[in-house]
Formats: C-alpha cells, sequence, structure tokens
C-alpha cells in the first residue's frame, strides 16, 4: 500500500505541477518559469541529500545526471511552450510518449521486448496519429493540431531524460536527482543571452511558480522512495499515468473541448505509456 500510495503522490505531482506551470507559462516566459520554479527545487532536493547525510560519490556515470538535466530542460520548455499555444489535453499525453525512446533503447542494448511493450509502441504511435490533427476554427479544414511539434519534441527530450537519469541513479538516485537540478539551473544561463526573458516575476506569481518546482521535485522524490518499497513494474504504471491528471484539470478548469477522434489519441496514447511501463 505504502509503495501504491508514494507512486500516486508521484503522479498527482507531476501532473499538478505539469498544469500549473503550463498556466504560468501563459503569462510569463516559459524560460523564466523554469529557472524560478528549480530554483526551489533544488533546494528541496538538496536538503533531503544534506539530511541523508551520505558524500557524493566519486564515480563517471553520475555525469550522465549533467545529460539528464540539458535533456529535461529542452523537454519542459518544450512542453510548457506547447502548453502555451495548444491544448494541454492534447499535449501533455503526446508529450508522455517519449517513454518509447527507452524501451528502444533498451532493445539495441540487447533486451527482449515483450508482446505488451509492442502493443504499447502500436498504441502510443497510432494516439499521436489520431490526436495530430483538428479543425481549424475560422475554415474548418483539417490542420496540424497546434503545438503538435513541441510535444514531439519534448517527448524526445523526457525520452533522453529517462535514460540518462536510468545510468546515473544506478550510482546514486538521491545525488543522482540533485546533479540533474544543478545542472537544469545551469544550462539556462547559457541560454538567457539568446532568449533574453523577462525576470519581472509579479509577487503573487511567485507563490504558484514555488509551488510548481517543489511539486515537481517531491513528485520525483516520491517516485524513487515507491521503487524502493514496491515493485517497479506497479510503481511505474501509477506514476506514468501523471498525464491523465493534466487532461482533467484542463478540461474540467480550462473547458477544453477536443474532436471525438482526438479523444481517441489521448486515450491511446495514455494506454501505450500504460503498457510500456510494465
Amino acid at each position: 500500500m505504502l509503495a501504491i500510495a508514494l507512486s500516486l503522490a508521484a503522479c498527482l505531482g507531476w501532473g499538478v505541477s505539469d498544469f500549473l506551470g503550463g498556466l504560468k507559462s501563459r503569462q510569463l516566459p516559459p524560460l523564466t518559469v523554469l529557472i524560478v520554479a528549480n530554483i526551489f527545487g533544488t533546494v528541496l532536493i538538496g536538503a533531503i541529500v544534506l539530511l541523508r547525510g551520505e558524500a557524493l560519490p566519486l564515480h563517471p556515470d553520475l555525469l550522465w545526471a549533467v545529460g539528464g538535466g540539458l535533456s529535461g530542460l529542452l523537454a519542459m520548455l518544450m512542453l510548457y511552450r506547447g502548453f502555451a499555444v495548444g491544448s494541454m489535453s492534447i499535449i501533455a499525453p503526446l508529450s508522455a510518449s517519449g517513454i518509447i525512446l527507452p524501451v528502444i533503447w533498451g532493445l539495441f542494448q540487447g533486451e527482449a521486448l515483450d508482446f505488451l511493450k509492442y502493443l504499447g509502441i502500436a498504441a502510443a504511435i497510432l494516439g499521436i496519429l489520431c490526436a495530430a490533427r483538428e479543425k481549424d476554427p475560422f475554415s474548418h479544414k483539417k490542420q496540424l493540431t497546434r503545438g503538435l511539434h513541441l510535444a514531439l519534441g519534448a517527448a524526445l527530450g523526457f525520452g533522453l531524460f529517462f535514460i540518462f537519469m536510468d545510468r546515473a541513479s544506478e550510482v546514486d538516485p538521491y545525488w543522482a536527482a540533485l546533479s540533474m537540478r544543478i545542472s537544469y539551473g545551469v544550462f539556462p544561463l547559457f541560454m538567457i543571452p539568446f532568449a533574453r526573458p523577462s525576470f519581472k516575476v509579479d509577487p503573487s506569481d511567485l507563490p504558484g511558480i514555488a509551488f510548481v518546482g517543489t511539486a515537481d521535485a517531491l513528485a520525483g522524490f516520491s517516485f524513487a522512495l515507491a521503487t524502493t518499497v514496491g515493485l517497479l513494474s506497479v510503481v511505474s504504471v501509477v506514476g506514468s499515468l501523471y498525464p491523465a491528471v493534466t487532461v482533467v484539470l484542463s478540461t474540467t478548469l480550462l473547458h477544453e473541448r477536443q474532436q471525438a477522434v482526438q479523444y481517441l489519441g489521448v486515450a491511446l496514447a495514455l494506454a501505450g505509456v500504460v503498457l510500456l511501463s510494465i
């Protein structure tokens, strides 16, 4: 029961933080939201690592977490930008299909795929195709779903993130998480001269952005704990349902409405994510 509770907490934390981060990215530059939110997340994970009291392991594989920070940052930038220009209820499930990448990576590493994973890949791809087109609100002709390229770019980034963090976490999941958070905060410094985001954040926005950073960090920590007390095959399925939380919030609070075929695509994409997580 503890493992299920922790993985449900991770699912809710990721889903809610994505939704609120997407909302804030409609008011502020996504890079600004990510930089400020990551400060709170890094402080939280840093405090957890310090309280744990384990020294930094001097192992080269821990450097994979730096790649995890970069790929995670780029994925979140595209995800938030996709939320700003498109529908959250479509972008969120499509971005989660990035779990296909580590499965394919495992195949190249000699791992055998079972029937469920092949079925998951097929369901995720079919879901993307179903959700990829929508009616133009003015001409009523079919067009590519707004933000589709950003959702697929985010999926690629998340897929690489899973691969990098899996390698780094084999050394120490706590230090891997902190190293990822630190690099996640350093890389934007190189983007600022080109993107020139505004850092004029209204004080009323800070609590929401702080919640995004801490909820995301706590979700990752809850999932890491869940894997230590329960079966990975169970907790990964529950944790992978986080896009459903974002979909529910966007449809109920933002009243987003899609075509029937797009709802089918969302359902297939989520089913594919679950099957690939088993």
